[in-house]
């Protein structure tokens, strides 16, 4: 299995459909950068632990994604009207991180944000 800089970009650009004009630099945000949000964000990750063979470890969707059709308003209803918490807070997803986890073979939140962040 190739575990390299070139493959991530290579799977970046299939799975996100990213122009090979386009640099892919390691500071760029999966969801802002690459586009990928909602059912989208979660069919890139479950073929990103499939084809690099990832363990998913502590991996969270919420953490870093938010679900399909949750924005704003969803955020609106579920605080003020059924009171329950909910926040528009969401970690940033990085190809660093990618790259990070790709390389040590499984997913861990806490290593990944620490290492980063640096």
């Amino acid at each position: 299995m190739d575990r390299s800089w070139e493959s991530l970009e290579s799977f970046i650009r299939r799975e996100a459909d990213i122009s090979s004009k386009k640099q892919i630099k390691p500071d760029m945000s999966v969801v802002y950068d690459l586009g990928q949000e909602g059912d989208d964000a979660d069919s890139f990750m479950n073929c990103f632990f499939d084809a690099f063979g990832v363990d998913e470890g502590d991996y969270d969707f919420r953490r870093y994604f938010f679900m399909e059709g949750e924005g704003l308003f969803y955020h609106l209803v579920q605080k003020y009207i059924f009171r329950k918490p909910h926040s528009l807070k969401r970690e940033p997803l990085t190809v660093q991180m990618l790259y990070e986890a790709m390389t040590h073979g499984t997913w861990d939140s806490e290593s990944l944000s620490l290492k980063c962040q640096q």
